[in-house]
């Protein structure tokens, strides 16, 4: 009798290697691992940036602030002949425009603000004023302060101009 015999066809495909088990699985966790750590890494990035620009804004809009308030009140001094405030100032020292004058305040404005007025002292220019009207005028130098600032954040501004104020001597 004859035994039968088992047919094996082999295909083109190796065989598996068994020392081999596992190591495509390895691989692929590393290399998941590191691109989750550069993940990681850049929505750390974009975080920071996004803070920097907020950062950014709030200063700039800080500084438009405390500009716009310091032109504000200029205007008022010039077109309200506001010689109280600048009498004030000369006589008793720094003076602090009161809230309701200030210029910049609205509901929906975030930052507190400041605005006082100095006396320097009688201005010394090249060219004195008082000379070109036989003497009779005196130059008097102000300050004219705002500040501005967001609560609880490092985020303000400080603006100065100055203001010269002809009086008689």
């Amino acid at each position: 009798m004859q035994k039968n015999r088992a047919v094996t066809i082999r295909s083109g495909t190796p065989t598996p290697d068994r020392k081999q088990d596992g190591a495509v699985l390895i691989v692929c966790l590393v290399m998941l691992t590191i691109l989750t750590i550069i993940g990681i890494g850049t929505t750390t990035d974009i975080s920071f940036q996004s803070n920097m620009v907020r950062n950014s804004q709030l200063r700039l809009n800080a500084f438009n602030t405390a500009l716009s308030e310091l032109n504000g009140q200029y205007r008022k001094m010039v077109d309200e002949n506001r010689e109280d405030i600048l009498n004030e100032a000369q006589l008793l020292g720094p003076v602090t425009i009161p809230a309701g004058d200030l210029t910049q305040t609205s509901a929906n404005n975030p930052f507190s603000q400041e605005a006082t007025v100095v006396y320097l002292a009688p201005c010394e220019s090249g060219q004195a004023t008082g000379s070109m009207i036989g003497g009779a005028i005196q130059e008097l130098c102000f300050e004219l302060n705002s500040i501005v600032e967001l609560d609880n954040t490092g985020v303000g501004s400080s603006q100065t101009i100055g203001i010269k104020r002809l009086v008689p001597k």
